[in-house]
């Protein structure tokens, strides 16, 4: 009875030792943004029409950052989803196109917080990107749809800014394609002629800087309040690419607003934010 006694003495001393230094271990929250802005966007489509098509769009960003690993805050698991939907003319306005797209990314960052007020990251993603295209006047090819997949490299830097009442954050980030696979039929065949031949192989490319540049720019300034910090910025996106001898074209310029704040992910219980936290928000 009494090794019993012993024993289980020793584990409870061991289960409270190991509580403690949990406690003292920081935990990882996920910083999420949400992004919501107003663009002017700008499209080459050969496949739907050979003229520059200008008009106004909406879009919306919704992005997750949270370390790997707390203890040693170096790389962050980074994921995105983005929409925009958009109504553009040709330079008569005897012709629109109506535009609905949205991407998807996961990626990686890599941390470097050594220089005082100076936090860079670099890293890269994957992602998949969609656009929905249909021409009002084009009776042959009214619908084009765009799909493709990219391994796209990342690059950002944020200044912290201190005035009397808080600390402003200064960003910028780059992110281009360096690889990938994207979908672009042929203009003149129909999406019917492409199911009844089966030759969706030939729509298929292989790109990378030969024949698909990209540029993804954004620049903004974070307010931080009690519980959340206010985004302002813009954000521009130029895009081209060819198949063949079309060259394609995108372009985009946004203005928006966004909240951002951290969460703590939890399962099965209620957890409260603990003293000890790391973010990649702070």
């Amino acid at each position: 009875m009494r090794k019993i006694i012993v024993l289980f003495s020793l584990v409870c001393i061991v289960l409270s030792s190991d509580a403690q230094m949990a406690g003292k271990e920081p935990v990882a929250l996920t910083n999420v943004s949400h992004h919501a802005g107003m663009s002017v966007v700008e499209l080459v489509d050969p496949y739907l029409s050979i003229l520059n098509y200008n008009g106004l769009g909406l879009r919306f960003e919704y992005t997750e950052t949270r370390y790997f690993k707390p203890a040693n805050p170096k790389f962050i698991a980074y994921s995105r989803l983005t929409g925009l939907g958009a109504a553009v003319k040709n330079p008569q306005a005897t012709a629109g196109i109506t535009y609905v797209g949205g991407n998807a990314a996961w990626g990686v960052l890599y941390e470097y917080r050594d220089i005082s007020n100076l936090i860079f990251h670099a890293g890269g993603n994957m992602d998949v990107d969609f656009a929905y295209k249909m021409n009002s006047r084009n009776v042959n090819n009214p619908v084009n749809i765009d799909l493709a997949t990219n391994l796209n490299a990342m690059l950002g830097i944020r200044y912290n800014y201190a005035t009397k009442k808080r600390i402003l954050k200064l960003k910028a980030n780059l992110e281009f394609p360096l690889i990938g696979y994207m979908f672009v039929p042929y203009p003149g065949l129909t999406y019917y002629e492409m199911y009844s031949s089966g030759a969706y192989g030939e729509a298929i490319h292989f790109s990378s800087l030969h024949n698909k540049q990209g540029l993804k720019e954004e620049i903004s300034i974070d307010v931080p309040f009690k519980k959340s910090t206010c985004s302002f910025g813009v954000r521009m996106h130029q895009l081209k690419y060819q198949a063949g001898d079309q060259p394609y074209r995108f372009n985009e310029f946004s203005i928006f607003v966004g909240i951002n704040y951290d969460i703590l992910r939890f399962s099965g219980r209620r957890v409260k934010i603990p003293e000890h936290y790391v973010s990649p928000g702070n």
